[in-house]
């Protein structure tokens, strides 16, 4: 009995450190929805499982082995999909019928296709992650495997023996992987979350300082590998400080909110918005010419320009902004700069008069500077 449990508890402890190692195949939950070749390596991985859990028997009677091959496809079934869920019940059947071809090959085939196609419908027909859902896969699970046990070893005399171990353990392993994976798959998601929260402005709902940060710092990698045109977009409402010391906060807020909608509303997918803090706001354009990226600059500004801002006390407030440029290359030659010569831009726009779109260049470096 000693043998028995330290095989059942070095087969959950395997389990355990197999699946917890399979979650970091990826920073989000494998799901069907999931990238192919992330999934058909996902399959992969548990048919390594499954073939090593196939070598670390367990012996409940003399001369019986049996193994728990099956919780890797109940893993794949109910969280990944078909494809993972193929893969690793093809791999359990080809390697079984190279050890041998007999009743009891032909009963385990049988065994893993039913609980892989069974759990698959239930998964589609009841609520993925609630707990009756959890509970109706492992008792599936549970039963069929000591269904197809007492089938293959109903002519030992030991059945009773040999379920008496098998099931619980069946039961316990099932159980306790679905529910670390379900906890891994929580925490990447509450990570995911806080992660996304932390990159967003609370007031206006566009990305933060940090995220224009980090997003600008990916762009500055992937243009040492790849050309790519980059242009960065400086923006600043003007004299929103009166806004504040007129009208008050409230009304600051208000105007604040209304600016990003129509800046979002204006760029579409074609740009990464920030509000950088304040009443700056930032937006990078990637692999789009410098012409075009003037024109939607400057349809920015007319969008600002032309409707009144409206608080929620009912005043009403012309609101316009100033705008830099500066491109990588056209404008930039050195990428690290880009920022600097967008501000520099946003500069000479706010010493012309404010309200327009300017482009950096080298006469307003020297002016600044000076």
């Amino acid at each position: 009995m000693k043998t028995i449990i330290y095989d059942v508890l070095h087969n959950i402890t395997f389990l355990m450190s197999g699946f917890y190692l399979l979650g970091k195949l990826s920073s989000q939950p494998i799901t069907q929805d999931s990238k192919q070749s992330l999934r058909i390596l996902y399959g992969l991985c548990l048919s390594v499982l499954a073939i090593v859990l196939m070598q670390m028997t367990i012996e409940p009677a003399p001369g019986i082995l049996v193994d728990l091959r099956h919780i890797p496809v109940i893993v794949a079934a109910y969280f990944a999909g078909p494809l993972p869920t193929f893969i690793v019940t093809v791999a359990i059947i080809v390697y079984r019928f190279t050890i041998s071809t007999n009743f009891a090959a032909y009963a385990a085939c049988f065994f893993i296709i039913s609980l892989a196609v069974g759990i698959s419908l239930i998964v589609k027909l009841m609520p993925l992650y609630s707990k009756k859902t959890f509970m109706t896969v492992t008792l599936y699970a549970t039963l069929l495997h000591a269904v197809i046990l007492g089938i293959v070893l109903r002519d030992t005399g030991q059945i009773f023996e040999i379920l008496s171990v098998i099931t619980p353990a069946s039961f316990v392993s099932s159980w306790l992987t679905l529910l670390i994976i379900q906890d891994i798959r929580m925490t990447k998601l509450a990570l995911r979350t806080f992660q996304h929260k932390a990159q967003i402005d609370f007031l206006t709902g566009l990305h933060n300082s940090r995220a224009f940060s980090d997003y600008l710092t990916d762009i500055k990698r992937q243009s040492i590998f790849n050309e790519q045109q980059v242009a960065l977009v400086m923006i600043d409402i003007d004299h929103f400080k009166s806004v504040n010391d007129t009208y008050g906060h409230e009304a600051g807020d208000d105007v604040l909110r209304q600016f990003s909608k129509r800046l979002r509303d204006g760029v579409g997918d074609t740009g990464y918005l920030s509000r950088n803090g304040g009443e700056e706001f930032s937006l990078i354009i990637t692999n789009l010419a410098l012409t075009r990226v003037l024109t939607l600059a400057e349809e920015l500004r007319e969008r600002i320009e032309t409707a009144p801002f409206t608080t929620q006390t009912g005043q009403t407030l012309r609101v316009t902004a100033s705008f830099g440029v500066a491109s990588f290359e056209e404008t930039t030659a050195n990428i690290d700069h880009l920022v600097r010569h967008a501000d520099q831009a946003l500069y000479a726009s706010k010493q012309s008069g404010r309200n327009q779109v300017t482009l950096h260049s080298v006469q307003e470096e020297i002016a600044t500077t000076t």
